[in-house]
């Protein structure tokens, strides 16, 4: 009911009490009922949006035990058919171990395909565990395994990558386990090892350096690169003048993954470059 008063209309609240808490009431009910909509919207968006990486652990006795923390990203498309997909197994930087796996979607190759849905490699990334330096090749292997498994992997083009740690990892997984990768792309290894020059010959290998690199002179790369050639491979290296060890960006040259995707393991005499590059 309206009344007039004093010449205007006002509302006849007479006999309702504590009205402006009832009105408070309704407002905030509202607002949850806003909010409640809001989440299921957001939730249904989420759940058509293209794959992004998730966190997966590994239990198992290889023969030691492994636990182990890795993040898997499946291509944009992947459900939508049948075909096997190339696989890149990524090796992190010393920086990131520990157990906060979220940390490694913000550097490298996990930053990239987290903002890329479209990328067309399955990629694999462990973290690793503190005072550990990717040693331990079995756990990698087994983490292999396991998605080879459960995921439409093509066995012919598995690749190993890192930097830093990683990139030092990446050769040592490739020395201990060169029947696995198709290729290696290492990216600032600290302390490669020439020792492994025979094992490494065969598989191609791409390495990028800094000449002003902190942690590794480029000499030391240099002469894993001439121990390789010795025993009959022809890795590449490019060599980003100017440049120090923190390299990340190079995951971003869209012919990296051109490159990979040439080397197969069915195919030995794939694609090969110069020996020795300077890019500017």
């Amino acid at each position: 009911m309206h009344r007039k008063v004093d010449g205007g209309i006002k509302s006849d609240l007479t006999g309702i009490p504590n009205v402006k808490i009832t009105v408070r009431v309704l407002i905030i009910a509202l607002a949850a009922i806003v909010a409640v909509r809001l989440t299921a919207q957001t939730t249904s968006e989420s759940a058509s949006a293209p794959f992004r990486q998730k966190t997966h652990t590994l239990h198992r006795d290889v023969p030691h035990k492994v636990q182990i923390q890795y993040l898997l990203f499946l291509p944009n498309g992947y459900e939508k058919g049948t075909e096997r997909w190339p696989l890149i197994l990524y090796l992190h930087g010393g920086s990131l171990r520990g157990d906060d796996i979220s940390q490694m979607k913000k550097w490298g190759l996990t930053e990239k395909v987290e903002a890329d849905p479209n990328f067309p490699f399955i990629v694999v990334s462990p973290q690793c565990h503190k005072g550990e330096i990717w040693t331990d090749v079995d756990a990698l292997g087994a983490i292999l395994d396991e998605v080879a498994r459960t995921y439409r992997v093509d066995p012919d083009r598995v690749y190993v990558s890192g930097h830093s740690m990683g990139g030092r990892g990446s050769l040592y997984a490739a020395y201990k386990m060169p029947e696995r990768f198709a290729a290696v792309l290492s990216l600032g290894p600290v302390g490669p090892i020439t020792a492994w020059a025979e094992k490494l010959a065969p598989i191609p290998l791409w390495l990028f350096h800094g000449p002003n690199d902190q942690f590794t002179p480029l000499k030391e790369v240099e002469e894993l690169v001439h121990a390789i050639e010795a025993a009959g491979g022809h890795p590449q290296l490019t060599v980003l003048p100017g440049r120090d060890h923190y390299i990340l960006d190079v995951y971003d040259r869209p012919d990296l993954y051109k490159w990979l995707a040439q080397q197969k393991k069915s195919r030995t005499t794939a694609t090969k470059e110069p020996g020795h590059v300077a890019v500017p």
